[in-house]
């Protein structure tokens, strides 16, 4: 927006030299076709639109990207803060070395791209806040409860884009105010003061925003409360306050008291549903028996306050497939990201000397499939298509789900898929695969039903168009931004913070109880290792665990974050190149290298542990 301003303004200004100078009335003038600051904005609608702006930048980086060409627009920080590189996500293993892998922990830089995208995109979405914010300063006639609802969206934008900022990067440079001046003297604030500020916004935001919003998709009061309890735990962490702990709590009672969870089968496939418009069937019988109310809470139709899930707190909707072919007919959306790329897998020599013998292919998915029992084959949905662009790791596939831990609605086959073999030669057909019987054991990993559907249900087969290459992108489903699962999770270890362990299990075992666990914790069992745990099983793919990791710890320490990555991590136990080594010192990513050179006024003070 900041370059086409500065294109425009100057084309105006050559304009003028075409002009008397003592054309004074003419200077005067505000064309409407000239976009400048003055004429930008001049009705509420104006603002609203600056704010979509915040909508779209906001979706993009709670949701995942392919690179360009095949997805669009990509928003490159939304990988990695989802956890990419972390305990919990991680490169298809053998894609790429893991000593060039954002694993390799050792051997990162400032000047990592990670860093500078993840900095960019939360600046970028305060500045739209900023800017709504300013427009709406310059706007005559707006009604009190319009300015107050346009104010608290762009405040709860701003205060989310500073939390994060906090979390990740510690103290920053807080710009209050949208300016189209050029400046190279920013200083960092404290890591409380901008936790404190994004709690300003939170607060406001809440104070401002609907309990239900008029529109699907829009900022509400839940929302808004579920961030603040996050924004008041991070402070509580870093300056050991526990009247933030208790702040935390207050702001998360009121979230669960208006969104309690889901424990009873709902929505479109369950049993008592119905078909939505506009959504095929594909020939597939919309009822399934064998999900559960973990299954319907990702299932097409299901995502939305609207559609009876008082569970969600807000979500990003995406186009159904009808949507989008009035632009051509052919879009990619945003919300999912592949897993594996298991087509390609093969038998070790020991199993493909019994597939030979047997009449079989070289690998479970390579030949001889039935198209009815799998549809979309070898390319569709139960190998969640062709692009292995991010995984999870072994952590959140297996380790959370051992002995007690196995017994668990999220841990069945219609929520997290372990592939099956879909050779119908081989001795093994329909038996679920594993890993020691491939050549390449470490490129298996189960399938999140966030990120794939297990039939084609629900799918508009039209938009295949690449032979299948994007059967894992599903038109028409939703992606949370948050749930009050979640919520419970950070009332949890508020708890466990301040010390009222028994607490911190009731909120926890709430979660797993609604998931029908046979496990459940006592008090002594609470740590922030087993809140970690838990997060890992109920919002892998959805929460942003980089974030998470980053404010387990203050004043300059961080020993659980560290914990984990030296445990869990793509490097260190998937495929095992840096196990035993110890952390690095850094407990906060870097301020980019670029920001810090361009700032040439002044100094930005480097976090520590990085050169």
């Amino acid at each position: 927006m900041k370059k086409t301003l500065y294109l425009l303004l100057g084309l105006a200004a050559a304009m003028t030299a075409f002009v008397s100078c003592d054309d004074e009335e003419f200077l005067k003038e505000k064309p409407k076709t000239i976009y400048t600051e003055e004429t930008a904005f001049e009705k509420s609608s104006q603002v609203d639109a600056a704010l979509v702006n915040a909508y779209a930048k906001f979706g993009r980086m709670n949701t995942y990207s392919l690179p360009f060409p095949f997805g669009a627009p990509v928003e490159g920080s939304a990988n990695f803060l989802h956890g990419d590189g972390s305990d919990v996500l991680g490169d298809p293993h053998g894609k790429q070395g893991v000593a060039v892998s954002f694993s390799n922990y050792w051997n990162l830089r400032t000047d990592n791209g990670n860093f500078l995208t993840t900095w960019n995109s939360l600046y970028q979405l305060a500045a739209y806040a900023n800017l709504a914010m300013k427009g709406l300063d310059m706007v005559s006639g707006v009604s009190d409860s319009d300015a107050a609802y346009l104010t608290a969206q762009a405040r709860f934008f701003r205060g989310w884009a500073y939390l994060r900022l906090a979390e990740m990067f510690g103290g920053v440079p807080i710009v209050e105010e949208y300016s189209e001046d050029l400046k190279f003297d920013y200083g960092r604030s404290s890591r409380e003061d901008t936790y404190s500020f994004a709690i300003q916004d939170l607060e406001a935001a809440s104070a401002g925003l609907p309990e239900v919003p008029a529109a699907s998709g829009r900022v509400s009061k839940g929302v808004a409360d579920h961030f603040l309890a996050e924004a008041y735990l991070g402070r509580g962490i870093e300056t050991e306050n526990a009247s933030d702990y208790d702040k935390a709590i207050s702001a998360a009672d009121k979230v669960i008291a208006a969104h309690p969870l889901m424990t009873e089968r709902f929505g479109s496939r369950s049993l008592n549903g119905t078909q939505p418009a506009g959504i095929p069937d594909n020939g597939v019988p919309r009822y399934r028996p064998d999900f559960n109310v973990y299954s319907d809470l990702f299932t097409i139709g299901n995502y939305s306050h609207a559609s009876g899930n008082t569970e969600s707190l807000m979500i990003y909707e995406q186009p159904t497939y009808d949507d989008v072919s009035i632009y051509g007919g052919y879009m990619i959306p945003f919300a999912v990201t592949c897993s594996s790329v298991f087509r390609d897998l093969t038998w070790n020599a020991e199993k493909a000397e019994e597939a030979k013998n047997a009449g079989a292919t070289g690998g479970p998915w390579m030949g001889n499939i039935d198209g009815m029992r799998y549809p979309g084959q070898q390319l569709g949905i139960y190998l969640t298509g062709s692009w292995g662009i991010i995984t999870s790791m072994d952590y959140s596939d297996v380790d959370v789900w051992q002995g007690d831990f196995a017994a668990d609605d999220r841990n069945a086959q219609v929520n997290r898929y372990t592939p099956v073999v879909m050779d119908q030669k081989s001795p093994y057909y329909g038996q679920v695969v594993k890993k020691e019987w491939l050549s390449d054991p470490a490129s298996l990993a189960r399938v999140s039903g966030k990120i794939t559907t297990f039939d084609i249900w629900g799918w508009n087969l039209d938009h295949s168009a690449f032979a299948g290459v994007f059967f894992c992108y599903q038109y028409g489903r939703d992606w949370y931004i948050a749930r009050s699962a979640e919520t419970y999770l950070l009332r949890a270890e508020a708890y466990l913070r301040k010390g009222d362990k028994s607490k911190a299990a009731a909120d926890i075992n709430a979660v797993r109880s609604r998931a029908h666990a046979t496990k459940l914790y006592s008090a002594d069992e609470v740590s922030l290792y087993t809140i970690l745990d838990e997060r890992a099983r109920e919002l892998s793919w959805e929460e942003m665990r980089w974030p998470t990791l980053l404010r387990m710890g203050g004043h300059g320490q961080n020993e659980i974050m560290h914990t984990q990555l030296e445990n869990h991590s793509l490097g260190t136990e998937d495929e095992p190149t840096f196990k035993g080594q110890k952390f690095p010192d850094w407990t906060l990513f870097p301020i980019p290298y670029s920001v810090i050179n361009l700032n040439k006024d002044a100094v930005l003070e480097q976090n520590p542990g990085w050169k």
